[in-house]
């Protein structure tokens, strides 16, 4: 926030400022969303520099079977609030994605393969527009099999569910 409002107060003064992260693009799942707002609620101009983006580099890599997807970002760190999440992503129509640290890639793979219909395609997308770029795709049966590297971040695609693999609810 106090960078936030220094770059407001240089903003103010006439300079230009240009907001580049390395953790991504900002204002989708980084911190950089915290300057945009500033900078917008003080009447200031932002300007979007198309670039990078790892959610539609995995997208547009997935070959998914439907058009539209939704993002989702990281997932919460709650065990009850990331399952229900993920048990919604499971019966859903959409194609979601998610964005994973690489500590944590192991334990959502196993999460995914428990929760989602096991012939459920997962795209697994790593370092995209990097060097080590890796990008994949399995039925969620195999996820928690599957033997991550622990560094770089992931973006992982669920395909949207077929209509016949969508769970139903038990009338119970």
């Amino acid at each position: 926030r106090a960078v936030a409002a220094a770059i407001v107060d240089r903003l103010q003064q006439g300079q230009r400022v240009a907001l580049v992260s390395d953790a991504g693009t900002p204002g989708v799942s980084d911190p950089g969303a915290v300057i945009v707002r500033t900078v917008m609620e003080a009447g200031l101009r932002v300007i979007p520099i198309p670039g990078a983006s790892s959610a539609l580099a995995a997208v547009s890599a997935a070959g998914l079977r439907t058009t539209g997807f939704r993002f989702i970002g990281f997932l919460p760190s709650g065990a009850r609030e990331r399952e229900r999440l993920l048990r919604d992503v499971a019966s859903s129509d959409e194609a979601t994605v998610l964005f994973e640290a690489p500590h944590r890639i192991r334990a959502l793979q196993g999460e995914l393969s428990h929760v989602l219909p096991p012939d459920r395609r997962v795209v697994v997308a790593r370092e995209l527009t990097k060097k080590f770029e890796t990008i994949s795709a399995h039925t969620a049966a195999v996820l928690a099999d599957l033997d991550p590297e622990v560094r770089g971040e992931y973006v992982i695609v669920i395909d949207a569910a077929e209509h016949e693999d969508r769970p139903t609810l038990d009338p119970q």
